[in-house]
């Protein structure tokens, strides 16, 4: 990676964008400087010697695995209070009364519990109990009982859940759920449909150096802003990055990254081309750019035809599609889709990567299916600088998916693929294209 200055990626001459964006990086370090008062030594100890908890990325103290920068985040930052608060004083539990009308934040602010406390009927507070009594009410609480369980994403790994998930079927009950089906559950399913695995082919080390980045309904210098430092160094290298969205997005235009001299000082220029599109208008639009990769020949033909199954049917759903209602669907035009294409057709790598924006969608399957059929169309799997690529704020998501935690809609999708035969297990190899998806 180029450690030269490049003023040709600079966004502006004002340091650390001050005034131009939120949060203030910096600014966010001095509030947790100054939220861990008096617990300022742990707190580095964390920081340095911790696991990150804010990502699920699994990187030890500041460290990054891929590169020599810093690794620290404004999540983790804003855990520090709730990871060094000290044990509450219990005596605020005497009468639960007293804590009506307070605020959640309010509530955390009070402290840790220091040990078990149980509130009985009649009781007008919580008293202490020792572990075995409180390890006796929760397992009667749960015999013979129809219960189920959430399992929370951030900064739990995929270890954690599948521990979790075998535990609470141990315990009686397959009725486990987790923040992957908000998410990713489309990602899961789609993925599983097509190429066989559920979650990314591909690391962020590919997006340094790829030809070419597209970002489909996702925006991470908002929601994942640990990954920009990977987008500057990947502009350094020289990618080009697009973006699909029905919203601009500032931050996607120009970005700071504060772990990086150059970047902190002078910005990053992020997005070189930007695709509009109307709000659930993705599958029109990337059906659009399939219909011009075949129309101009620009299909990887060797890799349709030595990985992929069903290419033919695709082609002739898309071909059944008209200009007319793709650019209905989409909110884009002709032009605008043909203009992605080319950049595909050119780029000898790519990278997809794709977000809420793709998933959070009645038809969020669909949506995935369409940009893997891009992907397979250009043969991007499998190689280096080149992958499918969903992403979150914290990596955890995916890995609940993974860990055998999926809602039941997900799981029979999943069946009844594998029953067609649709589900191919050569990881980042094989795949299946699907056709007609039209985004009604």
């Amino acid at each position: 990676m180029s450690k030269r200055l490049d003023p040709r990626n600079w966004a502006s001459w004002r340091p650390f964008g001050l005034g131009l964006r939120k949060p203030n990086n910096y600014l966010e370090l001095i509030k947790a400087f100054r939220s861990v008062k008096g617990n300022r030594r742990y707190a580095w100890r964390i920081l340095t010697r911790g696991t990150c908890d804010g990502c699920a990325l699994g990187t030890k103290g500041m460290r990054d695995w891929t590169m020599r920068e810093v690794h620290l985040c404004n999540i983790r930052l804003r855990l520090l209070p709730l990871n060094t608060m000290p044990a509450l004083d219990v005596s605020v539990l005497a009468d639960a009364s007293r804590l009506a009308g307070k605020r959640s934040a309010e509530l955390r602010e009070l402290g840790r519990l220091p040990y078990p406390m149980l509130r009985r009927a009649g009781e007008p507070g919580f008293t202490r109990v020792s572990w075995d009594e409180a390890l006796r009410v929760a397992a009667g609480g749960l015999r013979d009982a129809r219960f189920g369980a959430y399992l929370t994403s951030r900064g739990m790994p995929n270890e954690n859940y599948y521990a979790a998930q075998k535990a609470v079927r141990a315990l009686g009950t397959n009725n486990v759920d987790n923040a992957a089906r908000i998410c990713h559950s489309p990602s899961t399913v789609a993925l599983k449909d097509t190429i066989g695995a559920a979650a990314t082919t591909c690391s962020y080390q590919d997006w340094i150096g790829s030809d070419l980045i597209v970002f489909i309904g996702s925006n991470p210098s908002n929601n994942q802003p640990v990954a920009m430092k990977y987008l500057y160094h990947a502009k350094k290298a020289g990618t080009r990055i697009a973006m699909v969205n029905a919203y601009r997005e500032p931050g996607m235009e120009r970005y700071w990254v504060p772990s990086n001299a150059e970047s902190a000082l002078f910005g990053t220029k992020i997005t070189d081309e930007f695709f509009g599109v109307h709000q659930g208008g993705d599958i029109g639009f990337l059906n659009g750019v399939l219909k011009h990769l075949i129309e101009n020949d620009w299909i990887d033909e060797k890799f349709v035809a030595g990985h992929t199954t069903g290419f033919e049917e695709a082609r002739r759903a898309v071909s059944e599609q008209s200009w007319e209602v793709l650019e209905a669907l989409s909110g884009s035009t002709r032009d605008e889709m043909l203009r992605l294409a080319r950049m595909l057709g050119e780029a000898r790598s790519a990278v997809l990567v794709w977000s809420m924006g793709i998933t959070q969608h009645t038809h969020g399957e669909d949506n995935v299916r369409a940009i893997v059929n891009l992907a397979l169309a250009r043969g991007f799997v499998g190689r280096d600088g080149c992958g499918l690529m969903p992403i979150r704020g914290h990596s955890g998501v995916q890995g609940g998916a993974e860990m055998g935690v999926r809602d039941r809609a997900a799981g029979r999708a999943a069946r009844h693929a594998g029953e067609r035969g649709e589900v191919l297990r050569d990881v980042g190899v094989r795949g299946a294209f699907f056709a007609g998806a039209d985004g009604d």
